[in-house]
């Protein structure tokens, strides 16, 4: 099944398959939120501040000379339940021993696992860009694939580092409504959480979700996307129907690898679950780990 972009220039993320479930408790899941009404004119200006150096950020993170090499290690769990599962209920004989009430009994529910691990290579520099994979390890067995292609089942991801790009990115701000939604501190730094959401409908997927912005110098450290901006969300939004259930799907990514001013992936994480009489289901999770980072070159040349 085929992958599709989020938006031109930055990162993919597209969905695959999808098969079976687990229970969890519907509490941090669901529909980004802000808090009601306008923000204050301060508010306002510290956002603009914010997105101009955005703007300069990606700038930098698009034009880049980069050449650098990093393990890529992919954990995919699916979980095997049948659709009709959620409708299953018990007599709860422990209200006053008369039986009135009823709770979820879910079955015991097996997953399986697969595990990949490449040798990842990037390299651009002014118009010429070339990407490699090495398969060197699939579900514990060392292997040797070169030019392998990503063989997930679930979730493939692409391109995560262009990720801010289609969310803050110039020609993409236009697109978007912004609201500062939270503020916190990472490593003594002022970190901003804004919220990005279309100003009006498209005909194509396009990316929306929260971002963890720092405030010096507007580097991305996190984006947790919104589900809509999952390409093929359509399937996620068929199975839901046919479970007489509503999409859950979280997908975060993770920046935490600092090069010369720009950031690099290193966690992305999406669970695919489907909300029904007050719970989620689970019935997959992907997990990505970006580690032992070798740089070459992370050269920009645009200044803020």
């Amino acid at each position: 099944m085929r992958t599709d972009s989020r938006s031109r220039g930055h990162g993919r993320r597209g969905w695959v398959w999808m098969a079976g479930a687990v229970f969890v408790a519907w509490a941090s899941f669901g529909p980004l939120a802000g808090p009601a009404g306008g923000q204050d004119p301060a508010a306002d200006q510290r956002l603009a501040q914010l997105l101009a150096k955005a703007k300069s950020y990606c700038l930098r993170l698009e034009t880049a000379a980069l050449d650098f090499t990093c393990i890529e290690m992919i954990e995919e769990r699916t979980y095997a339940m049948r659709l009709e599962a959620p409708d299953v209920v018990v007599p709860n004989t422990s209200v006053g021993g008369t039986g009135v009430g009823y709770s979820y009994k879910p079955a015991k529910m097996p997953y399986y696992e697969n595990t990949y691990v490449y040798d990842y290579q990037f390299v651009r520099k002014g118009s010429r860009k070339a990407e490699n994979r090495v398969l060197i390890e699939e579900n514990g067995r060392k292997k040797k694939n070169k030019d392998a292609v990503l063989t997930t089942s679930t979730v493939r991801v692409e391109n995560a580092l262009f990720g801010p790009i289609g969310l803050l990115g110039a020609d993409f701000q236009d697109l978007h409504e912004y609201k500062i939604v939270g503020e916190e501190t990472e490593k003594g730094k002022k970190v901003l959480v804004i919220e990005a959401t279309l100003k009006n409908s498209l005909d194509r997927v396009h990316c929306t979700g929260r971002i963890w912005v720092r405030e010096d110098d507007a580097s991305i450290l996190k984006i947790a996307w919104d589900q809509t901006s999952v390409g093929n969300f359509e399937i996620i939004r068929k199975t839901a129907e046919d479970m007489n259930a509503e999409p859950r799907l979280t997908s975060v990514t993770e920046y935490g690898q600092e090069k010369n001013g720009l950031r690099f992936p290193s966690k992305d994480t999406t669970e695919e679950g489907y909300l029904k009489h007050g719970r989620v289901q689970v019935r997959s999770l992907t997990t990505i780990l970006y580690k032992d980072y070798k740089f070459f070159t992370v050269e920009t040349q645009v200044k803020y």
